[in-house]
Formats: structure tokens, sequence, C-alpha cells
């Protein structure tokens, strides 16, 4: 939350304390959240909250990436399990040269509007906008702004080796064992079959139907006892596993459209043509 004192101002009228969240300060919010969610250590059930204030702003550049890196490097050198640590960087294209972190007054004249978060090892978030830029050159932007993250992610590393963190593993339940075997093979056939179908309220169904099959048949004689969470979660990363097997074989998504194609799209316009606000 960029608040009002960090800039020097106090807010006029009778109401003097920041209130909620503006529209732009609740999109950072999903961009800090994006890419580190899935890098905290599965199992991880303890209730964390990550507060990102901005206390002290000149105004010249946007806060979005700086918010990303300052979470993930207080994730990163806390108890809290995350499995990497994670930059960002902002990356304008300017006078064709890429900028990083540009200022808003540089901004104006860029082509490009890029932030992008991500590991050492790879791109884990990327969100912006393009004035018709070539394929080859938003590649080389991605290329630009990670080589930025590289640098960042290494020095957390490094600081959290002279800090000697010590993460909160202990009560992380550890895999069951045999359950992926186990409901694979159970359940990869019969799954494999259902992709068969476009119509998505059948597959849905029959995919209900299956999940509720798979926890009954492996929780009789005592296979599994008491482990219902444990082989849902595991039918649905079979399940994401399949369909992306699908759809890597055959070209084609679930609902038969090809992987260059987008969902139809039907809008009726100008319902309430003079209706305001």
């Amino acid at each position: 939350q960029e608040r009002f004192s960090s800039a020097g101002i106090t807010k006029g009228g009778f109401n003097k304390r920041d209130g909620r969240p503006a529209e732009h300060e609740t999109l950072t919010c999903r961009l800090i959240d994006r890419p580190l969610r899935p890098l905290i250590m599965e199992g991880w059930r303890h209730e964390t909250q990550l507060l990102s204030w901005v206390l002290s702003y000149d105004g010249l550049i946007d806060c979005s990436a700086n918010a990303i890196t300052s979470s993930a490097a207080a994730l990163w050198l806390s108890d809290v399990p995350l499995l990497k640590p994670v930059a960002a960087a902002h990356v304008g294209y300017i006078d064709d040269q890429f900028v990083l972190n540009p200022t808003h007054k540089q901004m104006e004249r860029s082509r490009l509007d890029l932030t992008m978060a991500g590991t050492k090892d790879a791109v884990l978030m990327i969100e912006g906008a393009a004035d018709f830029l070539p394929e080859k050159l938003m590649v080389d932007a991605v290329a630009f702004g990670h080589a930025s993250i590289k640098t960042i992610t290494a020095g957390l590393e490094e600081l959290s080796e002279i800090m000697g963190i010590t993460k909160i593993t202990d009560t992380i339940e550890p895999p069951v064992e045999g359950l992926d075997d186990a409901v694979n093979d159970l359940m990869s056939a019969k799954m494999e079959e259902a992709f068969g179908t476009s119509d998505k309220s059948a597959l849905s169904a029959t995919m209900s139907a299956m999940s509720k099959l798979v926890v009954a048949e492996l929780t009789k004689e005592d296979r599994f006892p008491d482990k219902d969470n444990a082989i849902r979660a595991s039918f649905k990363k079979m399940q994401s596993r399949v369909m992306y097997e699908h759809a890597k074989a055959t070209g084609e998504r679930i609902d038969g459209r090809k992987l260059n194609q987008v969902r139809h799209i039907d809008i009726d316009s100008s319902i309430l043509p003079s209706v305001h606000g």
C-alpha cells in the first residue's frame, strides 16, 4: 500500500487515515502473490500475512517491481519455507533500447511496459503491454529483465547464508508413500478416456464421480486410511498431468480448440445506452 505519508502528504477532510487500497494497489498485490504462492512448500498450512508498505516515495518510478522483490526477500529471509529466492524487474523499450526500471517520465515514450518476476532458473510471471513489438524483441526483453533478476536472487542467496536462516518444515506432512502410483494405476486410463469428450458439463460430472470413486477405492481395506484429502490432491495432480499430455500429443485442448485458437465470445452491447457510472 502506498501510504500518503510516504510522499509527505496528509489527507484533507475529516478522515485523516489511509483508506482501503486503491485499484492499482490491489493489482500490485496480485503481482506479488502470483510468483510467490506456488513457491511456498506444499503442505504449508500456517496462516501467513505479507504486508508491503511504501514508507518513502520520490515519485520517480513505479513501485510494483520493488514490491515483489521486497516481499520475496522478506519471505526468503524468514522461516517460511519459500523454495527459492524471487525477484522482479520492470522493463521499458525507449529509443530502440531496453531500459531497466524506467521512470514515469521515460515510460511516456516507451513502446513496452513489462513487469516480470522469476528465480535464477526461470521466469515465473509476466505482466504488461506492448506497442505491436515483434515476438523476437519481446523474448529479448524477457531475457534482459531476467538478467537483473538473476543478480538480485544471487544476492538474496548470499544474504540468507550469512544470516543462517532455518525454515520451518517439521509441521509439513511428508507425501504419502505409494499414493501417486496407486491413483495413477487406478484412474489414468479412465481419465484419458474421459478427456475424449468436449462437453464441459459432462466432463465436469465425470471428473466429480471419478474423484469420489478413487477416494472410496483407496480408503477401503485400510490401504490409505484417513487420507481422503491427500487422495483428492493426488487425483487433481494426475488430472493436470493427463490434460497437459493430451494437449501436447494431440495439439488440441480438452474442449476441442487448437492450441492457437481463442474461445468464441459473444457480446451484446448497448442494452442500457444512457446509463452513467
